[in-house]
């Protein structure tokens, strides 16, 4: 779903009323212990004990976070039973990763209540991000987290403008039916893109400044930031799995010189890892 360069950021008149819009809705907010936890684990000066205490404060984050990280996609050696086992394991950009990820499946479930199909949506987010994190491995090691969590999130505002902005459902509608690239789509209706919405969002709930900038790239920027990110968007387009894998195998090559051989067994299995991520994020 993602958007092409020029289209990364709303029209400003429009980009201002989508604002607006957002902040008027009924949008749940990030949980106060889910903010204390990210601003500590973001700190230079992160104590990752503290941050364990912190998140376990909360039940139902707690098990989010520990659904998320028994999930396939973090593969453990062993079932992981407490936060401060997580936390331990997996250090602190991972620790950001899960806390993120669990954090806004719970606001997004919250938004939406059963107006919109969260089983589909988390599917492809969770393949897409299995996808990135797998190709982080072989290309850009140093932001396997950042990607994972970026390619997670990077249509994390489509089900809350579809379930609070008028209009957007039937754009929605009509991109399901017709494909092509939904950005280009909410661009011509709307004058913004869920991209430049899920900046607006990002910053309302405190999340990272790197997380905002690897959805809503600058279009100023030739080359993305993000290179895996905008490898594995192809995850998200309407049609089959075989002809989005094969798009995406060509994106891939295209990127990183990766082979077929290579890019569609990782695909494949980062579907698998996808599946059963999704579920504890559904």
């Amino acid at each position: 779903m993602r958007a092409m360069a020029g289209l990364r950021r709303a029209k400003p008149d429009a980009g201002d009323a989508l604002r607006r819009t957002l902040m008027k809705a009924d949008l749940p907010t990030i949980p106060a212990v889910v903010t204390a936890a990210i601003d500590q684990v973001t700190s230079p000066d992160c104590d990752l004990a503290s941050v364990a205490s912190v998140i376990s404060k909360d039940p139902g984050l707690t098990a989010r976070m520990l659904s998320v990280v028994n999930s396939a996609a973090y593969a453990p050696r062993n079932p992981i039973v407490t936060v401060h086992q997580a936390v331990t394991m997996f250090g602190r950009n991972h620790v950001e990763s899960m806390l993120i990820s669990a954090a806004a499946s719970s606001v997004v479930s919250a938004a939406t209540a059963r107006t919109f199909d969260l089983r589909r949506f988390w599917s492809i987010a969770a393949w897409r991000a299995s996808a990135a994190s797998s190709l982080s491995r072989i290309v850009d090691r140093s932001r396997s987290s950042e990607n994972f969590t970026a390619a997670l999130l990077e249509d994390i505002a489509v089900p809350i403008l579809a379930t609070q902005v008028p209009g957007y459902a039937d754009t929605l509608r009509s991109w399901l039916t017709d494909g092509g690239d939904l950005s280009v789509v909410e661009f011509e209706t709307h004058g913004w893109t869920h991209a430049s919405a899920a900046g607006i969002l990002f910053d309302e709930w405190r999340f990272p400044a790197s997380l905002r900038d690897a959805v809503v790239e600058d279009p100023q920027r030739d080359d993305p930031d993000y290179p895996v990110v905008r490898a594995v968007s192809t995850l998200a387009t309407p049609v089959d799995r075989a002809s989005v894998i094969e798009l995406t195998v060509a994106r891939i090559g295209e990127a990183f010189s990766v082979s077929d051989e290579i890019a569609i067994p990782l695909l494949e299995e980062a579907y698998d890892d996808g599946a059963s991520l999704a579920r504890s994020l559904a």
